[in-house]
Formats: structure tokens, sequence, C-alpha cells
């Protein structure tokens, strides 16, 4: 990073945090995340003459990645997994200190909030990009990565190559279907299952024959068992770039756990109440929930929160026509009895989706949803608040 943009992003940061204090209660959305990212990136001093050592031996490994020789893997990977671990505890440092100048409290709470909402998604991005570059420098044969990480379509599952009207390429293409193929294999929830390895190791391959044990019959009639041995086969034949993406994944979620750890008791106890959260409540609390208070914001916030809030609601698969309850589910089904074709959480933002109902009230969607979901806010705030110290004890 140049002086100008690391100025650039230190001045921003510091404008916001002004800006903050005297604009009142604070959300997760309206932290400046890209400019503490980018303090975070200049704190590790990257490009600088105190890496070159290690700058240097990673450039000369990166082009001898596509001769598949193990101890350069296994070198290559060490870099990326130091790279990784002292990435997100920099950033980890970069959003305590944000917040604690925010005053917020408690500490305890706080640095909760950090790891699960902050670390944890800079983690999956992180991983992404190591993962993509480190494959892409490989230039591995189509048929070996497609053999095993090759996705069908909307199900999101990996399966072998089961063969295209197009012909495969010979080598695997750096372009957008691999940036694609780790987007869905590095999903945001892809931490929250304990597996070696993750979706790159061996014991995922068991994972997908048992998901999709009919796809093992495109091979032949082939047996459950036969499948599971086949795909560990390949898996084992494709060794070192499945080892090394392995080896990335594991050191990623190993320090993820390795911080909830020196969060203590408080912070475990509450990740086990969040765990047990709807979805609804989750996001809910995500986007509504003050850090320095715990107020929930009402109605009344702007737009752009509530669209974000809907449109991450959509995006997660949170079922509309499930979760609505009481008078936003009967404003709904009335709206769509008169023809509307409201089906998604974003459209429930829509102004002037509106019915007058049986006891002659109007009612807007709008209005009923945002309160339907503040109050699950609330709920997750309560849930929540039973763990937390009160302010001052921390």
């Amino acid at each position: 990073m140049s002086r100008e943009v690391a100025e650039l992003s230190g001045k921003s940061v510091k404008q916001s945090r002004a800006t903050e204090k005297a604009s009142g209660p604070m959300r997760w959305d309206e932290i400046p995340h890209k400019e503490l990212w980018a303090r975070a990136q200049e704190a590790m001093s990257f490009g600088s003459r105190s890496r070159a050592t290690e700058d240097s031996l990673k450039h000369v490994l990166k082009r001898r990645l596509d001769r598949l020789d193990p101890a350069d893997h296994l070198r290559y990977v060490e870099l990326e997994c130091v790279r990784i671990v002292e990435t997100l505890r920099t950033v980890r440092d970069e959003y305590r200190s944000y917040l604690k100048d925010r005053g917020c409290t408690p500490l305890a709470e706080v640095y909760w909030v950090v790891l699960r909402y902050g670390v944890k998604d800079w983690a999956v991005m992180l991983l992404r990009t190591a993962a993509y570059e480190y494959i892409r420098h490989c230039k591995l044969k189509a048929e070996h990565w497609d053999g095993l990480f090759k996705f069908a379509g909307p199900f999101k599952v990996f399966l072998p190559d089961q063969g295209e009207v197009t012909p495969t390429p010979a080598i695997v293409k750096s372009d957008d279907a691999l940036i694609s193929a780790f987007n869905v294999l590095l999903r945001p929830e892809v931490f929250d299952q304990v597996l070696t390895g993750g979706p790159f190791g061996r014991d995922a391959q068991l994972h997908v024959a048992r998901a999709f044990p009919g796809q093992a019959f495109l091979h032949g009639q082939e047996t459950f068992p036969d499948a599971v041995r086949r795909r560990q086969a390949l898996w084992d034949d494709a060794y070192p770039w499945t080892e090394g993406l392995s080896q990335m994944f594991d050191a990623a979620q190993e320090e993820l756990f390795s911080q909830w750890e020196a969060l203590g008791g408080d912070a475990r106890r509450a990740e086990a109440r969040f765990i047990s959260l709807s979805p609804l409540q989750k996001i809910a609390h995500k986007h509504l929930v003050s850090i320095q208070s715990g107020d929930v914001a009402d109605q009344t916030a702007g737009s752009n929160r509530w669209l974000s809030l809907l449109r991450e609601l959509d995006a997660e698969g949170v079922s509309l026509d499930h979760e609505l309850k009481g008078k936003a589910r009967e404003v709904l089904m009335t709206l769509r009895r008169q023809g509307s074709k409201v089906s998604t959480w974003a459209e429930c933002y829509n102004p002037k989706a509106g019915v007058t109902l049986e006891n002659g009230k109007r009612y807007g969607l709008r209005r009923e949803v945002t309160h339907l979901i503040h109050n699950a806010a609330k709920k997750a705030v309560y849930h929540l608040g039973k763990i937390w110290r009160q302010k001052g004890q921390s």
C-alpha cells in the first residue's frame, strides 16, 4: 500500500470515529470495515524491507508450484499459513482498538462481537483469496480439479466430472469459474463445522459421497464404499496441492478456535446461545443492535440499513413465509390474494405495499415486517444479555 493510501485510510477511520461519537448508537454495518482492513494491512508492513527475506522465498516458490514438488508446496503453504494467522490477529486488534475508542462495553461482549462478525468473515475472504492464488499458480490439469471439486448447479455439491458438451480445458483457468468455485466451497458458515481440511480435506470426500450416494451410479453401478475409495484415491493422487489447501483451511480454523478460547467463559457461553438463535434473530441482531449500549434500532432506522438486513435474509435463504407471523403474515397473504407477487424480504420494503383488513384499518407490509424483525432483534438481545456483566464490571 502506498503512503498516500495509508494516510487516507487512517484519516478516514479517525474521521469516522469523530463522527460516530457525535451521532449516537453505532451498529455493525456502520463500522468502516474496509478502512479497518486497510489499516490492518498497513500495520503488517507488506512490501517493506523487513519482509524481504520472506517475500523473496515466496516469489521463488510461487514460480515452482506447477512442478508439484511436495517440498516446495510445503514451504509455500507454511508461509501462507503464517500470513493468514498474522492477518487475522492484526484484524482483530484493529477492530478492538476502534470499538474501545468508541467507548463500547463490556469488553468481553465487544471482543466476542469482533470475532463473531469481523474476524470470522474476514477469515473466509482471506482464505478464498489465498486458495485461489495457490491453485492458479499450480497450473493443475482440469481433470484432477474437476474430479474432486467440480460442483453441480444450484445444489452446490462437488461431484465427479459428468461430461460436458464443450471441451474441458487441459489446465484449470484462472477465471471467474475458479473464483466461483472457491466462493461455493468457502461459504460464510464454513468454519462452523469441524473437519480436518474443511471442504478441501480427504474426509470431505466421504461427506460428499454420503450426501449424494446416487451419484455413484454415474460410474457404472458403483457402490457407496467404492465411491468413497475412488474419491479418496483421487485426493491422494492429487497430492501435494490437496494437502496444501487442507493445511490453509486448518490454519485459519484453528486460529479462530484459538481466539475463541482466549475470550474466556462468557464468550463461549454467548457463542453457544448465539448458535441457538434462529437465522432471523442472528441477522436482526447483527444489523440493529448497538455495539455500545445494546439498544435496538426501531422502524425509523435508515432505509439503507433495513435494505441491507432484508437482502441478507434473502441471501441466507431465510424463508419469508415461514418466519412471518401475526399481522405481518396476514397483510402478506391478503396482498397475495389481491394479485401481489411479493416473495422476498427485500420486496416487503416497498412503501406502496399495503392493504385494508377486515377491521377497516390500513396496514403497510413494510411497517409490519420491520416491526417483526425489530422484535426478533430484541429477543436476541434478551437471550445474550443474560451472559454479559453490567457496564463497568469489565
